[in-house]
């Protein structure tokens, strides 16, 4: 078996063989968790431009780590010349913050010539992001939606109708709050009658059961242009 301690007590010293050597290691790393987060990820399109961020930060990393070594007043100056950049990149999704951490860290890690801290740290996470993705944890269970219908106010204050309707709703889906309520004016004829445009948020238990409602919902007399619209529960980046 490849002795990694060996290889990282040889690499003591900047020269040409050591930075290409830990370049390649750096490479080698991050290729493998960008490539652990593209079979992992749940998103029907990954970023292109975020996987090759992923591979290629921790070259930067390690080269800049091997630049500094030991010397305090080059890490000084290399936090003032990092002070003056700013990353307008914001990463909205926290799992993808753990990846391009990890991808640094692996850049960290080889530049300070820690070989083997960094191989074990990069499979151990990479396991355990595959246990995660294949376990209970990574299974969606509930679904996210955006539940839109209208119905005259004439017919919504007969009988209580509002509270028929709201008692139907919290039966079928998990949980329900209303975002938005909203009274419109609409012709109709020679006559205007007032619309009421109710806008809720719901948790449910499938999208087969949301479609379910939304039949029942038809079925109420009154009710016209239900609309539904699923929420990804992941974040573009």
């Amino acid at each position: 078996m490849f002795d990694f301690s060996s290889l990282s007590n040889n690499l003591d010293g900047s020269s040409v063989t050591n930075v290409i050597v830990i370049a390649l290691v750096s490479f080698v790393l991050s290729s493998l968790v960008a490539l652990i987060y593209q079979k992992t990820s749940r998103e029907l399109e990954s970023p292109k431009y975020f996987i090759q961020a992923l591979i290629l930060i921790s070259i930067p990393v390690a080269t800049v780590m091997q630049a500094i070594g030991d010397s305090l007043a080059r890490g000084l100056g290399m936090l003032g010349a990092l002070a003056i950049i700013r990353f307008r990149t914001t990463l909205r999704n926290p799992r993808n913050m753990v990846f391009m951490f990890t991808s640094i860290t692996v850049g960290i890690a080889a530049g300070v010539y820690g070989i083997t801290i960094a191989v074990i740290g990069t499979l151990g996470f990479c396991l355990v992001v595959l246990f995660i993705h294949y376990s209970d944890l990574s299974k969606k269970t509930t679904v996210i939606a955006n539940l839109q219908f209208d119905i005259p106010n004439d017919l919504l204050l007969e009988s209580n109708k509002r509270e028929t309707i709201e008692d139907h709703l919290s039966n079928r889906c998990i949980k329900v709050n209303l975002s938005k309520y909203a009274i419109n004016n609409k012709k109709r004829g020679e006559s205007i009658i007032l619309i009421v445009s109710f806008d809720f948020m719901i948790k449910i238990e499938s999208k087969e059961k949301a479609r379910i409602l939304v039949n029942e919902l038809l079925v109420i007399d009154g009710i016209a242009n239900v609309r539904i619209n699923f929420k990804d529960d992941y974040e573009k980046i």
